[in-house]
């Protein structure tokens, strides 16, 4: 069956005119300006549309010529012309920046892409005096001239320039990229054969079409990254738009708290639901510029602090009332904190930025601040410290590091009535920044990965302490994140450094908190029970501050649970306080445990413990904690003082 006019067939240009616009649109849907890739592959897009557009009227001028004024033919195929190779020019240039690692080879690349589009364009404009690539006769109609195959010319350079910007950077590009540029210029050459051998059968607009949904499918769809269950772009796209940012903008970070916990509450289908309000929202707020960076984490990107402050009021508000409506599918309300940073060209490193988001969220956090946080002076500040101490201990963890030390506090046995144990407790003295607190310095290790390295040098110096005082110090308890103890060669490392100078498992009582088996139980329960069968012994650290889970509590190898001070306080308040305690003590001792109590400050608290049966005191009623020499003279003087009694 025919399509098209007179002995022209024309059914691949309107199929591709309408795929094109399909295609358009798709990725106009998640098309940003700051992405150059994606305008590249946009535009081809539309030039692949323009150019099936222009050939099917280009195709109703030829046939129609007798009718038509002449000069409305030769402008609208003079239009054609110049759309026609505007998609392998914008195809080349995007396999340039995809494929070409290095900036000045990009540079050279876009300017002999441009040069040949450039001279191409000018041979069309020259074309309506000359006549070179064709002309309207009123008795012949269209008249093909001497320079005809001009467009498969150019055609067979940009494909060619392809294949080898390909081949020249093979070693950088992954197999998706090789496989797609290498096959772009034979999907185009077989449709541009077709049309060249049968001139009547139109394939120009579909070849380009072909070659773009290619390398669509195959790359440009994996490069979206949108988060499908959000309809939000992903951290990946936000990374991209930070880096590449120009004008200065500001960054707006939403955090669900309790996402955990909402989501364990609802079904899949309310979860899902939830998921698309909030992306909905943000999107209709922040378009173009809404992303969702993790599960309980949404980012918008505004222009000014006062359209953020306001779209952030918005979304606030809604997002309180999809958790506290009375017809609400969400069952408990929604926890939430938000923060606010600018950024422009010269500030726009993205893992910065969000190091200064968190600090931010972490203070609102602590400080129960619901509305929108903005960084301030302050906070950068308590950044360049946060990094400053980020430095020093990436170069003092290390054994024999002065400034990096372990103290020491004794713990008082009040059956054998003197300090058989003592506890290790990290510290950061005579810096440059001064005494650093614990606190402080044990959150910079968490939040920059080296927590790990932290416990496990801390690790050391206490077993070479115990070396160097096997007759004054029997054992001492060293407390191990999550990190230590869901490593897989956490055993291995401790078992080692054990042997390494010359201990006795015994020697070591390793203190794990509660949270640190909660959702790792079976990990750090094995490799609990491998450390006790060797002879480590295990306190647990904390009782009283979390979730409590008995069951596990009594499962896992543990000698000795030590009490919180909290609990301590809790006792002194009431005669129901104390009724609470003494019947703790007494579970847990039926249980077969031992028991250790800590932040013992003042007598009527010791009293009031010895009176529950405890087995161990810790606090400052008897000692703080102390440096190394120190700490061997304490007990060089306890003990002499035990033997005089």
């Amino acid at each position: 069956m025919e399509f098209g006019f007179s002995n022209y067939y024309i059914l691949a240009e309107v199929v591709s005119c309408a795929m094109s616009i399909l295609l358009f649109i798709t990725i106009l849907l998640t098309f940003s300006f700051y992405d150059k890739r994606q305008r590249l592959f946009l535009f081809a897009t539309i030039s692949t549309f323009l150019a099936s557009l222009f050939n099917i009227l280009s195709i109703f001028c030829i046939a129609n010529y007798k009718v038509l004024p002449l000069y409305i033919c030769e402008v609208i195929t003079t239009c054609y012309f110049l759309i026609l190779l505007l998609c392998p020019f914008f195809m080349a240039d995007y396999c340039v920046d995809i494929a070409t690692t290095f900036t000045n080879n990009k540079f050279i690349g876009f300017r002999i892409n441009g040069f040949v589009q450039v001279i191409y364009i000018l041979i069309v404009l020259i074309n309506l005096r000359t006549g070179w690539i064709f002309k309207y006769d009123e008795i012949d109609g269209y008249v093909r001239g001497p320079l005809k195959n001009i467009t498969y010319l150019i055609t067979a350079f940009y494909s060619l320039y392809i294949m080898l910007t390909v081949f020249l950077n093979r070693q950088y590009l992954a197999r998706r990229i090789l496989f797609v540029f290498g096959l772009y210029p034979f999907v185009s050459f077989f449709f541009v054969a077709v049309q060249f051998f049968f001139p009547n059968v139109i394939m120009t607009g579909i070849a380009s079409f072909a070659s773009v949904f290619f390398a669509y499918l195959v790359i440009q769809s994996y490069l979206i990254e949108v988060d499908l269950s959000t309809g939000l772009m992903t951290e990946g796209r936000l990374r991209k738009r930070v880096t590449m940012q120009k004008n200065k903008s500001v960054l707006f970070v939403f955090t669900i708290d309790n996402i955990n916990l909402i989501q364990s509450s609802m079904d899949i289908i309310d979860w899902n639901k939830m998921l698309l309000k909030i992306g909905s929202l943000f999107s209709s707020n922040f378009p173009n510029s809404s992303y969702h960076i993790s599960t309980n984490r949404f980012a918008g990107i505004g222009k000014t602090n006062s359209e953020v402050n306001q779209k952030a009021e918005v979304i606030i508000k809604a997002i309180t009332e999809l958790g506290d409506g009375m017809n609400s599918f969400i069952p408990i309300p929604i926890d939430y904190y938000c923060a606010s940073i600018d950024f422009s060209s010269e500030e726009n490193d993205y893992d910065s930025l969000m190091d200064i988001i968190n600090i931010i969220l972490t203070k609102a956090k602590e400080n129960q601040l619901r509305s929108l946080q903005h960084c301030d002076e302050a906070i950068m500040v308590d950044r360049e410290r946060k990094r400053y101490i980020y430095r020093i201990l990436k170069r003092e963890l290390d054994l024999d590091s002065t400034q990096f030390q372990v103290w020491y506090q004794p713990i008082y046995s009040i059956e054998k009535q003197q300090f058989t144990y003592m506890e290790a407790l990290s510290r950061l003295h005579g810096t440059e920044l001064g005494d650093i607190p614990p606190q402080e310095f044990v959150y910079v290790a968490e939040n920059r990965g080296l927590i790990e390295r932290l416990g496990f040098v801390a690790f050391e110096k206490v077993c070479k302490f115990i070396s160097a005082n096997r007759e004054l110090v029997k054992a001492v308890s060293i407390n191990f994140s999550v990190y230590q103890m869901t490593n897989k060669r956490l055993v291995q490392n401790v078992l080692e450094t054990i042997k390494r100078f010359e201990l006795n498992p015994s020697n070591i009582i390793m203190e794990v908190t509660e949270s640190t088996f909660i959702d790792n139980f079976e990990v750090v329960s094995n490799n609990m029970k491998r450390l006790s069968n060797a002879g480590v012994k295990f306190y647990l650290d904390d009782f009283g501050t979390g979730y409590s889970n008995l069951a596990n509590v009594i499962s896992l190898p543990f000698s000795t649970i030590k009490i919180d001070r909290s609990l301590v306080l809790m006792m002194e308040e009431s005669e129901r306080g104390v009724m609470l305690f003494m019947n703790l003590v007494k579970t847990f001792k039926d249980a077969g445990l031992k028991i250790l109590v800590e932040g013992v400050e003042t007598k009527n608290q010791n009293s009031l413990i010895e009176k529950a049966g405890v087995d161990y005191i810790q606090g400052f009623l008897f000692s703080r904690p102390l440096a190394e020499e120190n700490c061997i003279e304490f007990l060089s003087k306890s003990n002499l003082k035990n033997n005089k009694d």
